[in-house]
């Protein structure tokens, strides 16, 4: 008689991430330790938000929703916390953040936005695929309310973040002709006991 082979660990630091979170996928803190992710893109650009809520919404279709929440809810407390900082941060965070060549050009283009069409320009500006940092961010030196920004991600996030859900659940064939998420997505599903698939 053959004995199992042990699945092969995740070569990717995403597919053993991915994998974690799918092994933990119907625990009470899943959600949450989820959120942090689109939370903390706003510190953290190089999270892969949209890739980690694709293959998570491939991975569990009928949780879809509640990613998709979760992810709307990580981002408004994102740019609400952002708002807030750079607010009470002061003139010395707009002297930082204006000394930073790259980002100047962008910020002065968000500025001359936000400042023609207020915080809807920031509603706009979230509809987009990936997050609204820097719109966040010239809101806040604008003076925008934090409370009015996190409002105005509110209204845009739900909208991409919900393609790219559907994305992951409707369309993993898709999907799978990208070779970094098909290695990532066998690699998860390899992991998965046999009850669970």
């Amino acid at each position: 008689m053959a004995e199992a082979v042990a699945p092969r660990a995740p070569g990717t630091r995403t597919g053993r991430a991915l994998s974690r979170l799918d092994r933990a996928a119907h625990r009470r803190w899943f959600l949450p330790a989820v959120g942090a992710f689109p939370l903390g893109d706003y510190v953290l650009p190089f999270l892969p938000g949209q890739l980690l809520l694709a293959g998570l919404a491939a991975l569990h279709p009928r949780r879809r929703t509640a990613l998709v929440l979760t992810f709307v809810a990580g981002s408004v407390l994102g740019a609400f916390l952002t708002a807030v900082a750079v607010q009470s941060a002061g003139p010395w965070l707009l002297d930082l953040v204006r000394g930073l060549a790259p980002e100047q050009a962008e910020l002065d283009r968000f500025g001359d936005l936000i400042a023609a069409h207020g915080h809807w320009a920031l509603a706009a500006l979230a509809l987009l695929p990936w997050t609204p940092r820097v719109a966040v961010v010239a809101c806040a030196l604008a003076g925008i309310d934090p409370w009015t920004v996190a409002l105005a991600v509110l209204i845009g996030r739900p909208v991409p973040l919900t393609l790219v859900a559907l994305a992951g659940t409707r369309a993993p064939g898709l999907l799978r002709r990208s070779r970094r998420i098909d290695r990532v997505l066998a690699e998860v599903m390899a992991q998965r006991r046999p009850e669970d698939r």
